[in-house]
């Protein structure tokens, strides 16, 4: 049986997204769990420390290439990103290949979510806010400890 809230650790990881995203994340796992998808965002806010950390995957640490993106270069960077997982039913065990990535993209993309299962590099458990700036501007935005999204 699926739970009817979103969990403490979905919870936890919107609390650290901008706050124009925040809704958003809770909706699409508002959505998901209707549909009967145990999905839980398992990732969000990154430092640039943990960037580079996955960054290095695949390229100087084990494992394979998970993105393309350093510190610094990634939306998750500045709160403007997250990562959502497929659980089982009991929520115990993370499900990294399923048809339902597919379902939460469609969910995502209705709620106005840029998914990543569209892009080349696919990357089905990543949505992102679509906020119209560069790297850049986002970079010189916390440069100048303004928000990003201002």
């Amino acid at each position: 049986m699926l739970p009817m809230a979103i969990d403490s650790r979905s919870a936890k990881n919107i609390a650290t997204l901008h706050p124009q995203l925040q809704p958003l994340a809770e909706k699409l796992i508002e959505r998901a769990l209707e549909a009967g998808i145990n999905a839980k965002v398992i990732g969000a806010l990154r430092t640039y420390a943990e960037q580079d950390e996955i960054y290095a995957q695949g390229r100087t640490k084990p494992g394979k290439v998970v993105t393309k993106a350093r510190a610094g270069q990634s939306i998750h960077n500045f709160g403007l990103a997250f990562d959502v997982g497929v659980f089982s039913k009991d929520g115990k065990t993370y499900i990294g290949e399923s048809p339902d990535y597919k379902a939460l993209g469609c969910l995502g993309k209705e709620l106005g979510l840029a998914w990543g299962g569209d892009w080349k590099f696919v990357d089905e458990p990543h949505f992102e806010y679509r906020h119209g700036k560069s790297i850049a501007q986002l970079q010189a935005a916390v440069a100048k400890n303004k928000d990003v999204l201002a």
